[in-house]
């Protein structure tokens, strides 16, 4: 008997392949984000977020020290897009590190961002160990998931 051997097309269009794969396009989709700044508040541009019924504008808010960073990386503009993945990447420009869950409700209160159970501080290295938070929409993005680093750069237009 003669061994077989199936081609790559023949695993990539199995079923067995299905999980792997979809890993490894996970793993290879490098996310790309626009982030603005409307009455002083920066805000992730998300509207899939939105469209599915997951939340509200204000789950969309980017407070806590997200905020600063924004400023920071936009050299203090109302607009910039991000991009982003869970792996290193050539000139990544910042990488934030998890730190702790938590929120400080007072500061989410204030500003009015939607009611959230909590949330992940993250450390940037880069800029003196930063602080910032994270909301819950952040799994929504990484497919469930509080990413332990998050390696981020600026989309230079």
């Amino acid at each position: 008997m003669v061994p077989y051997f199936a081609t790559l097309q023949e695993i990539i269009d199995g079923e067995k392949c299905m999980s792997l794969c979809s890993i490894l396009t996970q793993k290879l989709k490098m996310m790309e984000k626009r982030f603005y700044k409307k009455d002083h508040l920066w805000y992730v541009d998300l509207p899939d977020y939105i469209e599915a019924g997951l939340g509200t504008y204000n789950n969309l808010l980017m407070v806590d020290g997200a905020d600063v960073f924004l400023d920071l990386v936009s050299h203090h503009g109302t607009e910039v897009w991000m991009k982003f993945d869970t792996l290193p990447f050539v000139n990544s420009q910042f990488t934030l590190i998890s730190d702790a869950y938590g929120k400080n409700q007072a500061l989410l209160d204030g500003v009015g961002h939607a009611p959230v159970a909590y949330g992940m501080y993250y450390t940037v290295p880069e800029l003196q160990n930063h602080r910032l938070w994270l909301c819950p929409v952040t799994e929504y993005v990484f497919d469930g998931i509080y990413p332990e680093r998050i390696w981020v750069s600026e989309v230079q237009s």
